[in-house]
């Protein structure tokens, strides 16, 4: 009774940004609800949404079904999802970040998993992040700051467009050049550059008017983030 009315809330929270005037929305999976469901280390059920990879990915679909149900066909609905776990990359699964479980999803059950979601057709796009959010160590993985290279995570998020869907990925891309090579070498879809534009609210604008000299760029501090755990935002 309790997932049936949590899967009937997120249609009813997609239903209301239809009705809001909302171009679409996205399902957060990685690091929350869904994600959860997702993975070994914390999913110990034993009834059909446990156990095998079909049944930890059945809420997942249920929600996306649901949510379909209440907006229709021709709004846009996508999800972000998890590409590896912390200490994980496609060629090596002892990469060094920290705090990594040997329960944790791996990167070919995470690529099973988009593979599941795409093929139910009721998606849009992929939001491919890499990391866990439930310790601050892995916090630091999925978000890097200014220790860490730039875009560390693009060929991660890369191995999602075979789906057939549009990936978008955000994750320590911080200047323009930076997002016009992982578009232009075909890695993907769109750059998000969430903190970027916290730098410069004004990025596109400055780009638009021939000005990208002008432009602030974010350089990893973690400000804007600490702020939120110390009650200043």
């Amino acid at each position: 009774a309790d997932i049936d009315r949590v899967v009937r809330d997120f249609g009813s929270a997609a239903w209301r940004a239809r009705e809001g005037g909302l171009d679409g929305v996205e399902i957060f999976a990685s690091g929350h609800l869904i994600d959860s469901f997702w993975s070994s280390r914390t999913n110990r059920r034993t009834d059909g949404y446990g156990g095998s990879l079909a049944n930890r990915v059945r809420f997942a679909i249920e929600v996306l079904e649901e949510v379909r149900r209440r907006v229709g066909p021709d709004f846009c609905v996508g999800m972000r999802l998890q590409g590896k776990a912390s200490s994980q990359r496609a060629d090596d699964p002892g990469w060094g970040l920290p705090g990594a479980a040997h329960d944790d999803l791996s990167h070919e059950e995470c690529l099973q998993i988009a593979e599941m979601l795409a093929k139910t057709g009721m998606l849009d796009f992929f939001n491919v992040n890499a990391g866990a959010v439930d310790t601050d160590n892995r916090l630091a993985s999925a978000i890097p700051s200014m220790y860490g290279p730039l875009a560390p995570q693009l060929e991660v998020a890369a191995a999602y467009r075979q789906f057939g869907l549009p990936v978008l990925h955000a994750c320590r891309i911080i200047d323009l050049s930076t997002a016009r090579r992982a578009v232009s070498d075909g890695l993907l879809d769109l750059a998000g550059m969430t903190r970027a534009h916290i730098a410069d609210p004004h990025l596109v604008r400055k780009l638009s008017e021939g000005q990208e000299e002008r432009i602030r760029p974010c350089v990893g501090a973690g400000y804007c983030l600490d702020r939120i755990y110390v009650g200043q935002d």
